[in-house]
């Protein structure tokens, strides 16, 4: 009898287990990747909404020095809302200076970080998981005198 309890208590032990392991290993699966193939696509698109974002802040420097980061850059794509669909599901951050910063869903790891004054991002973080959603460029350090 006490043989049989402990196999009984083994298989229910080992089962747990093993359903546990399932379930990390697809959860694991199911979350989202910052792969070059998704990104890249949307980096293409960077520029135009850093622009639009520096535009907006010289055209209303008062109504932008009151809004929030990610206030600013929904106000900014409000003429054209196609300029923040690509980036849906994604929090999208900017500054009166054309710069706009993109982060995971949370807020919490930044993706890539982009000025106005080049047509390339300047620069690709999502490869990096440790990398925070704040600002590290600055307008002055990344665009040429007279661009920014």
């Amino acid at each position: 009898m006490e043989k049989t309890c402990r196999l009984a208590l083994w298989r229910k032990t080992t089962a747990l287990l093993l359903c546990g392991i399932l379930t990390v290993t697809i959860s694991g699966c199911c979350t989202p990747k910052y792969t070059d193939e998704r990104m890249q696509p949307l980096a293409v698109t960077a520029s135009d909404l850093a622009r639009a974002v520096m535009r907006y802040a010289e055209d209303h420097p008062a109504e932008a020095a009151s809004l929030d980061d990610q206030q600013l850059v929904e106000r900014a794509a409000a003429f054209d809302p196609n300029l923040l669909k690509p980036y849906e599901g994604l929090v999208v951050r900017g500054t009166a200076d054309g710069i706009i910063l993109v982060c995971t869903s949370d807020g919490k790891r930044g993706l890539f970080e982009d000025a106005e004054c080049s047509d390339k991002v300047d620069k690709l973080i999502w490869s990096d998981i440790d990398a925070p959603c704040q600002f590290s460029l600055k307008t002055e350090t990344v665009c040429p005198e007279g661009e920014n």
